[in-house]
């Protein structure tokens, strides 16, 4: 799931509800001299108080000297399921309406993250504090396609501990265009937002979406042609966008509506923008892999109906994620042994946190155990979470809470490193008697007996060659026929299995084996030779090309009745 919404300009958010059902992300701003206020939450004639519970919030201000402790504080209190992304100074490089200077810009985020950057909530994954910044200022290039600003000056180096997104408004901007700001098309989803994948690979953070809009392309909006009246092409990119953004690891998106992107007389892009949070907010719930592992686990080892539970609302990780995929499981603790059960999760390199009985802890703090500071303590419950990423949700490691199970895939591998085992195992494939396998022969039986005929038809080709020297030296490299091999399974087992059939196995293969399913009358062994006989002669290299079929087809009738006989 990628959280998608809206930021709802000059309408209301109880309007923009009821166009958009379903929505799962929600962008309020609060503009310079506004602060920060924590009453906003409660407020019910605030925006935010209007938001939906179990949607993302993303908040930004303008402000440098706010209690964003006070703030998260309330925003906790009101028991929200959905995460609250922090954004401190929005959109500073524009440098209008009170933006800070790059000092004071780096002072307040470390103020943010002295009040709030250690809060359990960011450490449990419902709190971020995310940069924002425009693309067209980020995207601006000179004449000569050099860019002319540095995100870097406003980057909280000192602070990047502290910042867990990285977002980005988009508009349109093409440096080719006469007015980049209105190009005469829409640009391509993979080159509009290349540049957020730069970004998310420069910092070593997720990315995200705050604000996109784009105008019709029309005279009537300022741009150059009336490519798109209807607004269908500006829909179809919308998709586009949205559908490039989530496969490249967006975590959120907001589509600006306001001024231009006001889509209410706008339908067309309207009905889009409704289509595409009605999608994201029906993703289904699918259990990362690991967690199904864990899930098998623990219903062995401590059955019960109900005991874990997938679609929990009151933390974040238990919605779809990006890749459709639920990364945590909460378990009912009645019966269950919490410390082994914790001590088990704990080893799992795709464990990441837990909640339990008021206490919180996670892998990267060393599972040190810490006050849990959140609406649901989890008092009846364990809630797991594991890290958020591909290779952890697929890792296929057990869980260790079912050891003793003789199907258990630890014991399985070490019954497999067992010496006696892997002498059995490597002997099999030579004792093997089926398929194309003449009656009465093992696989180590037809092997030496296709290297001795090799040898024998060998040897004729070196003899007729006017340089036998190569066919001589290939043939010094063949295996020698193997005579014996690991013994088979001796009689009188204790499991109730009947001995091998030694006559098939490989400790008789060292005579000829006999039996039928070969070449037994003289028709066939003569064809046997011309076919053979045809084969060596299309391979043998140009300086034996003297050899004539005829004599070679004879030589080869006298070894096969040998061998035969």
């Amino acid at each position: 799931m990628m959280p998608t919404g809206w930021c709802p300009g000059t309408r209301t958010v109880t309007g923009m509800l009821g166009t958009y059902p379903g929505t799962s992300c929600v962008r309020i701003f609060f503009g310079p001299g506004d602060g920060l206020p924590a009453a906003a939450w409660t407020d019910p004639r605030q925006r935010l108080a209007q938001a939906p519970a179990d949607a993302d919030v993303i908040v930004s201000h303008k402000d440098p000297e706010v209690d964003a402790a006070a703030f998260v504080a309330a925003w906790q209190a009101t028991g929200r399921t959905g995460r609250l992304i922090l954004v401190p100074h929005h959109e500073p490089e524009q440098q209008t309406a009170g933006d800070p200077a790059p000092a004071a810009f780096r002072a307040s985020w470390t103020r943010t993250r002295t009040q709030v950057g250690d809060h359990p909530a960011r450490h449990d994954g419902r709190l971020r504090l995310a940069v924002c910044w425009t693309l067209q200022w980020v995207r601006r290039v000179d004449a000569a396609g050099r860019r002319v600003n540095d995100w870097r000056t406003w980057w909280p180096e000192h602070e990047a501990d502290a910042v867990d997104l990285v977002l980005a408004d988009w508009y349109p901007y093409d440096p080719t265009a006469r007015n980049p700001f209105r190009p005469a098309g829409y640009e391509e989803p993979a080159s509009a937002l290349a540049i957020m994948v730069e970004l998310a690979r420069a910092t070593g953070k997720p990315w995200g979406i705050a604000e996109i809009n784009h105008p019709r392309i029309t005279t009537a909006g300022g741009f150059p042609a009336d490519l798109d009246p209807d607004g269908s092409r500006c829909a179809a990119w919308y998709r586009r966008m949205h559908a490039w953004a989530k496969a490249n690891g967006c975590q959120v998106w907001s589509h600006y509506h306001r001024d231009e992107g006001d889509l209410t007389e706008r339908k067309t892009e309207q009905q889009a923008l409704r289509e595409l949070i009605a999608a994201e907010a029906a993703a289904p719930r699918r259990l990362a892999p690991v967690l199904e592992t864990l899930r098998a686990e623990l219903a062995r080892r401590w059955p019960g109906a109900g005991r874990t539970v997938v679609d929990a609302t009151h933390h974040a990780d238990h919605r779809p994620n990006a890749r459709d995929t639920v990364d945590a499981l909460d378990v009912d603790v009645t019966g269950v042994d919490t410390a082994a059960l914790l001590a088990a999760f704990q080893r799992h390199p795709s464990a990441a946190h837990w909640i339990h009985g008021g206490a919180t802890a996670r892998a990267d703090d060393g599972w040190t155990r810490r006050p849990y500071a959140g609406t649901d303590p989890g008092r009846d419950r364990l809630h797991l979470g594991i890290r958020s990423t591909e290779a952890a949700e697929r890792d296929q490691r057990p869980w260790g809470l079912v050891e003793e199970a003789g199907s258990d895939a630890t014991r399985f591998l070490a019954l497999l490193k067992d010496p006696a085992v892997a002498l059995q195992l490597r002997a099999l494939p030579w004792q093997y008697v089926g398929g194309g396998i003449p009656k009465g022969m093992s696989t180590l039986g037809v092997l030496n007996e296709i290297v001795q005929t090799v040898r024998v038809i060998g040897e004729t080709v070196a003899r007729q060659a006017a340089d036998p020297a190569p066919v001589r030296a290939a043939l010094a490299r063949l295996p020698e026929p193997r005579a014996t091999a690991d013994p088979p399974e001796p009689s009188g087992r204790a499991d109730g299995v009947p001995p091998l059939d030694t006559a098939q196995s490989p400790v008789d293969t060292a005579q000829p084996p006999g039996g039928t399913g070969r070449p037994g009358t003289t028709a066939q062994v003569d064809a046997l030779a011309d076919a053979v006989a045809a084969r060596v002669l299309a391979t043998l290299p140009g300086h034996a090309s003297g050899v004539s079929g005829s004599e070679l087809a004879a030589a080869l009738r006298t070894a096969l009745a040998e061998l035969l006989g």
